[in-house]
């Protein structure tokens, strides 16, 4: 009978035995397992690291008044504009430039300043200045308008553009006869440091080198 009784012991401890190994054999799997998945986590962490960056945000402060306004920054690299975004922004240039109203000239004035480059911004600056006699505010006045129809945009090179439209002025009531004209601009895409307010205007930077329009012929 004891003979017996120890063999079933001895078989149940073996049986124990067996079952703690396989357990063990387990455990060890789902480890190397989990050290691998947390392995490769850190080398994707790792990966992705070279391509977070920190932005710095500058902020410029009116003396006068304490404002505050974000600076944008475009010196992270050159600049490539398509040329469709060339398209629009100088027709912006010449819609804004040669277009008149009262109520928008203080605006329309602000937005060319900021598309031109200094030598440009002071030949446009007396050209609209009331003591010209050929500014459109003495020629057309309070109550006049200038509209323009935008007739062709052709490329003469990699910074100069030609931008054919129609100038449609009213004095009052009176339609005054249309001018068909020719802009001829030399431009550029400058980067660099760029206000809130300018980027609402001119966010590809593009800066107006030269500027003239010429009259071809009344339509």
């Amino acid at each position: 009978m004891l003979d017996a009784y120890f063999a079933k012991v001895a078989s149940y401890e073996a049986d124990r035995l067996r079952a703690c190994r396989r357990t063990a054999r387990a455990g060890v799997a789902i480890g190397a397992v989990g050290a691998l998945v947390g392995l490769a986590g850190a080398v994707a962490v790792a990966a992705l690291t070279p391509l977070k960056s920190v932005v710095p945000l500058v902020f410029r402060v009116d003396n006068a008044t304490g404002a505050v306004e974000r600076v944008y920054d475009l010196r992270g690299g050159p600049l490539e504009a398509t040329e469709a975004e060339q398209r629009y922004f100088l027709w912006q240039y010449v819609r804004l430039r040669q277009g008149y109203s009262a109520a928008e000239a203080p605006a329309n004035f602000e937005a060319v300043a900021l598309m031109s480059a200094p030598a440009v911004q002071a030949d446009y600056a007396a050209e609209f200045r009331g003591s010209n006699p050929a500014s459109p505010q003495v020629v057309l006045g309070r109550d006049g308008t200038a509209t323009l129809r935008w007739v062709s945009t052709s490329f003469l090179g990699a910074k100069l553009a030609q931008i054919r439209f129609v100038q449609h002025e009213r004095k009052g009531d009176v339609a005054l006869p249309a001018k068909r004209m020719v802009a001829t601009i030399g431009f550029d895409v400058v980067p660099g440091p760029v206000s809130a307010s300018a980027i609402n205007v001119n966010p590809l930077g593009l800066m107006v080198t030269s500027y003239r329009a010429d009259m071809e012929a009344t339509p």
